[in-house]
């Protein structure tokens, strides 16, 4: 064989056997279309990247290679993190819609990798006459050379009589533009992505085909040309799969949660996709799956700081704050080593601080303020794009963490409490520079959505403040101008997720103002954005919807003094809460129930008795599932009991008001 040629298997080889994580320079050839491309598709040394995990999760390939694998810290392994995790129930990515999803390998002239017969290529007529054969490695390896093409030779290599990649090694390089026109018609629709092999070489690869062009290295150090000097064939892999998804975080939740399922489609075990599906899933507040995803992930690979990051998230969000806590403290040496990872554990410790059961706001403020002082020190490295735009992602939410514990905080001078916006105003400016940095081609919502989001928490704390106008009316326009431009339906209701909590909550503060106009107008577009986006989720997911329909029952029944069209929100809001009461775990029990017996004494007091009845017996429910976990206290039993009591003797059921004066009386607060 030509030593020309065993350099060319080589690549091959070496590629499979391992894929090494990306190191880049921030500079850039912007003459280079190639590299060019390359700034918003690549990864970095310190990026929180899924290169790394393709690169130390164990991925099995048909030639039985294994990329490197990292050793798993202690805090991780085994004990009840295990034993929960062995409990999940098997997950099914999209069965009904598989086969729509499932790639095809490229093939050439009949011969496709991952399906033909090794001991076949006799059989066709292209491939019957090799001019030469040998074993490699335990590699078949079938040499052919076309007389019109001298110096080009193509190269069949099997593994368990399986073809396992075909490869066109050209005598010179070739153009990019050249090398697609081999395989024109199968890549024309697939978005490449570009990696290093370990000779130094990167490959753009077109995973849906499983091929690849080895491009030599560019004159720009670590970044390649657009000379082509092979061609590959190959079976399709997960791995590739993974590392585009991750990329697509930057640019369409709908392409990174498709190109998880891909992955999954070809390895069902591999970590990575599920780590990407549960950020999709939280993207959109679908915390059920998002749970799910993460849970696999960690069982599968328990090693990776990046998958505990997105469980604790999973935890907050999902209102587990003592349990995120905990976990946090499980696996907190794990971040150590990477500073994107403590920073964002950093923010993380900020939220948490401020949303548990006795809050810490000075500790809030203090985590987030050294998160960003540690933002701060890496900004002063040379930093590749893709960190540059994770560490503003993550300066922005440091910010916010900060202004909802100020706005929160009992301050001695009230005016401290106005500092809130001062730290809004710096997360604006950073969202304002992601915005920015978006690539042509970005499908995401604006920055400012989150901003506006947890702009209206805080306002909660500050309704009589000026930005709570300015807050809702940006939050409609951005909002609404994204979802009129945007084919991306992930994207979509992310922005429609985040835009119904957020209007949710300037309802409850237009209707703490008296302005209820203004607050069942805002209201309705709350509803609208969550009713979308829960529609077809698990009754449990639902609760957000459930409680804007309260919200709007209040503001029309008792605001604006329209019963009936409070009863018909009520109606719904308590049916939805009757089919979860049962699975209902007690902290979102406790979060129901108040509300729903508030609404129930307002459709007593407008006449609607029966409703009103029906629902408060709904809360009880809810608060006595509650109480039984902790999560209410006695005498916030008392009143509803009370309430009901009352109810039943207005309705002359002696009997009924006659429990629960006596379950009243049992939660009764001392002199009462």
């Amino acid at each position: 064989m030509a030593r020309n040629d065993q350099r060319n298997i080589g690549r091959f080889y070496a590629f499979v056997v391992g894929l090494a994580a990306l190191g880049l320079p921030a500079a850039f050839a912007d003459d280079n279309p190639i590299s060019h491309a390359f700034q918003y598709q690549r990864a970095s040394d310190l990026a929180t990247s899924i290169e790394q995990t393709a690169g130390k999760v164990p991925v099995a390939t048909k030639t039985d290679a294994k990329v490197g694998k990292a050793k798993k810290t202690e805090a991780t392994n085994g004990g009840k993190i295990v034993d929960e995790l062995e409990k999940l129930p098997n997950l099914n990515v999209r069965p009904d819609t598989v086969e729509e999803h499932k790639p095809h390998g490229a093939s050439l002239a009949g011969v496709q990798p991952g399906v033909t017969k090794y001991s076949d290529l006799r059989k066709n007529s292209t491939f019957s006459k090799p001019v030469d054969e040998e074993e490699i490695d335990g590699f078949q390896v079938s040499t052919y050379q076309d007389p019109t093409l001298p110096d080009t030779t193509i190269q069949i290599v099997g593994k368990d009589n399986l073809v396992e990649a075909i490869m066109i090694n050209l005598g010179e390089a070739r153009s990019e533009t050249d090398a697609r026109k081999v395989f024109e018609d199968e890549i024309k629709d697939v978005r490449p992505i570009w990696t290093p092999d370990e000779l130094g070489n990167f490959r753009e690869v077109f995973p849906e085909k499983g091929v690849a062009f080895v491009l030599e290295p560019g004159e720009t150090p670590g970044l390649p040309s657009n000379r082509v000097v092979q061609i590959v064939a190959e079976t399709v892999k997960c791995e590739y799969f993974i590392m585009r998804a991750e990329q697509d975080m930057h640019v369409s939740y709908t392409f990174a949660r498709d190109d998880a399922e891909h992955a999954l489609l070809h390895d069902d075990s591999a970590p990575g996709a599920y780590w990407i599906l549960a950020q999709t899933h939280l993207a959109v507040g679908d915390i059920t799956n998002a749970r799910k995803h993460i849970f696999k992930a960690i069982k599968l690979n328990d090693s990776l700081p990046q998958f505990h990051l997105t469980y604790i998230d999973t935890l907050i969000q999902a209102g587990e704050v003592d349990s995120a806590l905990r976990y946090m403290d499980a696996v907190r040496d794990s971040f150590t080593e990477h500073p994107l990872y403590q920073i964002e554990a950093l923010i993380l410790d900020s939220f948490m601080r401020h949303e548990k059961a006795n809050p810490d706001y000075d500790g809030s403020i203090a985590q987030g303020q050294r998160a960003l002082k540690l933002l701060g020190t890496l900004y002063e490295s040379n930093l590749t794009p893709e960190v540059i735009w994770a560490a503003k992602k993550l300066e922005a939410r440091a910010n916010l963490s900060v202004a909802i514990a100020v706005a929160r905080k009992p301050w001695k001078n009230p005016g401290d409490q106005l500092k809130t916006f001062e730290w809004i105003d710096a997360a604006t400016a950073v969202a304002t520079e992601l915005d920015k940095m978006a690539s042509e081609d970005s499908q995401l919502p604006s920055a400012q959505i989150d901003v506006l989001q947890a702009g209206l928490e805080a306002c909660l704390e500050l309704p009589d403040s000026k930005e709570v106008d300015a807050y809702t009316q940006r939050m409609i326009a951005a909002t609404d101008i994204y979802l009129k431009k945007t084919p991306d339906e992930v994207s979509a209701a992310s922005a429609r997720w985040r835009a119904g909590k957020a209007l949710a909550n300037a309802a409850r503060i237009y209707e703490a103002r008296g302005n209820f106009q203004k607050a069942a107008s805002v209201g309705e577009k709350a509803l609208g954005y969550l009713g979308i986006v829960t529609e077809y989720r698990p009754a449990v997911d639902r609760i957000p919807t459930a409680l804007a329909q309260l919200e709007l029952g209040q503001i029309y029944a008792d605001g604006l003094d329209k019963a009936d069209k409070g009863a018909e929100y009520f109606k719904k809001a308590n049916a939805l809460f009757e089919q979860i009461q049962d699975g209902v775990r007690a902290r979102d029990a406790a979060l129901v129930g108040t509300p729903l017996a508030v609404a129930a004494a307002v459709c007593w007091k407008k006449g609607k008795k029966e409703e009103g009845i029906g629902m408060l017996e709904t809360a009880v429910a809810f608060l006595e599932k509650a109480h039984e976990g902790g999560f209410v206290k006695d005498s916030e039993l008392w009143k509803p009991y009370s309430n009901l009591s009352t109810m039943y003797k207005g309705v002359k059921d002696a009997e009924n008001a006659a429990k629960y004066k006596k379950l009243a009386d049992q939660y009764a607060p001392a002199g009462n």
